[in-house]
C-alpha cells in the first residue's frame, strides 16, 4: 500500500523535482539545484530527456534527488499526469527509498491526479500465495508527500480518485486469485466489503429464476452457478439506475469443448468483467456517490463432467428464447445473455453496460490497446468513447448490425450461440447478446479480452491484472447522473 498526503512546503528526505525537455528546470528543481548538480548531471551522457516517461534518481551526499520528466507544457492533462505518477512509483518502488517528497510545481488538481497514478501503479498481488516473500521483489516505497499550494483542495479532489484506485485494486485482487480459491460461492463471500459500505447484495438461484443459460454453463462443475445483484442507492429512489453487468466465469476450461492446455491457467481471469463491476460499485459506495447503480454478476465455473452441457443441447433462456449450444467454449455470451435479460426486467435501468473477456477475435482485431465497444445508441457510444479516453481505458467502436443474424440462425432453436469460420466471432457474440436486451433500452457491450491483464509493466499497472473498466464505469455512472442534475 502507498500512503499519500499533500503539503504546501517541501519536507526533508528524498525529493523528486520536475524537468521539461531541453533541460528546462521547473521552479522547485531550480531551488534544489543550488550547487548546480542537476545541470551537471543533465550535461552528462544519459538517456534522460525530460519526456514524461523519464525518471532519473541521483544519489547525493545529502540524500536522494530524483529528476522527473514532465514532458512539454502544452498538452499536459490528467492522463499524462497519472502516467508520470505511475512511472515515478514504478521506477522507485524497489529503490530503497521509503518516503518521497514530490515537488513538481503542480496545482491542487494536478497533484491529486499525479498521486492517483502512483496509487494505481502501486498495486501488487497479495504475498500470501508464497510461503516466504522474495527479498529481491520487495518494494521499499511506502509513502509519498505531494507538494502543492493548496493541500486541502488537493485532498478533496483526491478523495474521488483514491476511491477509484481502491476499486481497481479490488478488481485486480479478484482477477489474480486462483480458481481453487475463487469459486462462484467464495466470490460472493468477498462481497462482504461492499455490504459494509452500504451496497445491498442479493443472490439468485438460476434454477428458480429461469436463468437456463447460466445454469447450463455452470452445471458441469461441483461449484454451482449463481447470479448476484448489487445495489447502491445514493440518489432519489425514483431515479432509474444504471445497470452494470459482468461476466464472471471463475475458471473456463472450455467445458466439453475443452481448451488447449497451453495458457489454460490464465482462464482463472475469465471473471474480469464481473471484477470490474465489483470495483466500480466499491468506488461509488466508498465515497457515497449521489447515484443509483445496479451491478449484476453472472458467476459460473465452466468445467467438463457427466453433468456438463453438450454441443447440440438446446436451452431456454431467461428471455424465453431457445439457444442451440454449438460450442461450450462460447459460454460467456450465454451467461451474459441471461444476466442482461434479468437486469432489464428486474431492475428497469435507464441504460445497461456489460463487460466481458468474451472473445479472442476482438484481441486479434484491436490488439492489447483498446477494448471493443458494441453499441447501437450513438449518444451512449460517444459518451463511452470519451469516458474511456479520459480514464486511459480506451475503446474502439465495432459494428453491431442484423447482418450477422444469418450466422446465428439455428435449424432447431431460436438462435445458436456461435458459428466458426464465417466472420469475426466478436461481431457474432455482440449481436447474439443484443437479442436479449429489450428494445428501447440503451445498451453497450464492452469486450475487454486482451486488456484485463498486461504481459509487462506499464505506467498504471505492473504485469498482471489491470482492473480495466473500473475507472471507466465509475466515471460514466457519475457523468450520467451529473447530466441529469444539470438538466433539472
Amino acid at each position: 500500500m502507498l500512503t499519500v498526503c499533500f503539503v504546501s512546503e517541501v519536507e526533508g528526505g528524498a525529493r523528486a523535482v520536475g524537468v521539461r525537455p531541453d533541460d528546462l528546470l521547473l521552479p522547485a528543481a531550480q531551488g534544489a539545484d543550488i550547487s548546480g548538480v542537476i545541470r551537471q548531471v543533465l550535461a552528462g551522457q544519459h538517456r534522460f530527456s525530460g519526456d514524461d516517461d523519464d525518471v532519473l534518481p541521483i544519489c547525493l551526499p545529502t540524500g536522494w534527488l530524483v529528476l522527473v520528466g514532465m514532458g512539454p507544457e502544452e498538452g499536459q492533462n490528467a492522463c499524462r499526469l497519472r502516467r508520470i505518477g505511475g512511472n515515478l512509483f514504478g521506477e522507485l518502488a524497489d529503490s530503497g527509498i521509503a518516503r518521497l517528497n514530490v515537488a513538481l510545481d503542480l496545482s491542487p488538481v494536478e497533484a491529486a491526479e499525479l498521486a492517483y497514478g502512483m496509487c494505481l501503479r502501486a498495486w501488487r498481488p497479495a504475498s500470501r500465495y508464497k510461503s516466504q516473500p522474495d527479498p529481491d521483489e520487495a518494494w521499499s516505497l511506502v509513502s509519498a508527500t505531494i507538494v502543492t499550494r493548496d493541500p486541502v483542495a488537493a485532498s478533496a479532489h483526491f478523495e474521488t480518485l483514491s476511491a477509484r484506485a481502491a476499486g481497481a485494486a479490488l478488481a485486480r485482487d479478484l482477477v489474480v486469485a486462483p480458481a481453487n480459491e475463487l469459486t462462484p460461492k467464495s466470490f460472493v463471500k468477498r462481497l462482504k466489503g461492499l455490504e459494509r459500505l452500504g451496497v445491498t447484495v442479493e443472490i439468485f438461484d438460476p434454477l428458480r429464476h429461469g436463468l437456463g443459460l447460466l445454469q447450463a454453463v455452470g452445471q458441469g462443475s461441483i461449484h454451482p452457478p449463481c447470479l448476484v445483484g448489487l445495489r447502491w442507492s445514493g440518489a432519489d429512489p425514483a431515479s432509474a439506475p444504471v445497470a452494470l453487468v459482468g461476466k464472471g466465469v471463475t475458471f473456463d476450461s472450455g467445458g466439453i469443448d475443452i481448451k488447449p492446455a497451453e495458457d489454460m491457467e490464465e482462464m482463472k481471469g475469465d471473471m474480469a468483467g464481473a471484477a470490474a463491476v465489483v470495483g466500480a460499485l466499491y468506488a461509488l459506495a466508498a465515497r457515497r456517490a449521489p447515484v443509483n447503480v445496479i451491478g449484476v454478476l453472472a458467476l459460473a465455473e465452466n468445467m467438463p463432467s457427466g453433468r456438463s452441457c453438450r454441443p447440440g443441447d438446446v436451452v431456454t433462456s431467461h428471455a424465453g428464447l431457445s439457444v442451440e449450444v454449438v460450442d461450450t467454449d462460447a459460454e460467456g455470451r450465454l451467461i451474459l445473455a441471461d444476466a442482461l435479460s434479468f437486469a432489464a426486467s428486474h431492475y428497469r435501468p435507464r441504460l445497461i453496460v456489460d463487460l466481458a473477456t468474451l472473445t479472442g477475435a476482438v484481441e486479434e482485431a484491436l490488439g492489447r490497446h483498446r477494448a471493443g465497444l458494441f453499441c447501437a445508441d450513438d449518444d451512449l457510444a460517444a459518451r463511452l468513447l470519451a469516458t474511456g479516453d479520459a480514464e486511459d481505458e480506451p475503446l474502439w467502436r465495432l459494428p453491431l448490425t442484423e447482418d450477422y443474424d444469418d450466422a446465428l440462425a439455428s435449424p432447431l432453436a431460436d438462435l445458436r450461440n456461435c458459428i466458426w469460420g464465417d466472420g469475426p466471432d466478436a461481431l457474432h457474440a455482440a449481436r447474439f447478446l443484443q437479442h436479449f436486451v429489450p428494445k428501447g433500452v440503451a445498451w453497450a457491450h464492452l469486450d475487454i479480452a486482451g486488456l484485463s491483464e498486461v504481459e509487462e509493466d506499464g505506467p498504471l499497472a505492473a504485469k498482471g491484472p489491470t482492473g480495466f473498466g473500473v475507472r471507466l464505469l465509475d466515471h460514466l455512472v457519475v457523468d450520467v447522473f451529473a447530466r441529469e442534475c444539470a438538466v433539472k
